[in-house]
């Protein structure tokens, strides 16, 4: 059986619903149906998948991860901080969980997990994501990701 490409999946024609779909049918696939059928391991699930996304994308420039972010519609996007060996990434109005009900840890491991590939993939180097605020987590203003980089 053959994979579906990255490229392949992002090809769609719905004429008459478009391109977009409702946040509410991403949240009942990535929240509730995964969390169900792997119950703790969906975060780490989800992280990987999401790095693997990352890497393979092919991202050449932070201006290209942007603006990936901005078409996918993932949330928007700031970087307050970025060194050679450290990155701060803000994610306002992120896709997850953005107006859920607080529910005391973090949710957005697949947005980590994308960063962390989507920088990796642009530096070259080693990079890990830490989710350190989350909206629908804690109630945080954005969700924060810190991002280690190593050679």
């Amino acid at each position: 059986m053959k994979p579906i490409e990255i490229l392949n999946a992002l090809k769609v024609n719905r004429p008459k619903l478009g391109k977009e779909t409702g946040v509410g049918l991403y949240r009942l696939f990535r929240l509730v149906a995964m969390e169900d059928i792997l119950g703790n391991g969906a975060s780490a699930i989800s992280y990987y998948a999401g790095k693997k996304l990352g890497l393979e994308l092919g991202l050449k420039s932070i201006d290209e991860f942007l603006a990936l972010c901005d078409d996918l519609k993932i949330g928007i996007i700031k970087i307050p901080e970025m060194r050679d060996d450290f990155i701060h990434v803000d994610v306002y109005e992120c896709v997850t969980c953005d107006g859920m009900d607080v529910v005391g840890r973090t949710l957005c491991s697949f947005e980590g997990g994308l960063i962390a590939g989507s920088i990796e993939s642009i530096t070259g180097k080693k990079t890990t994501a830490k989710e350190v605020t989350c909206i629908g987590g804690f109630g945080d203003e954005t969700c924060g990701f810190d991002l280690t980089l190593k050679d």
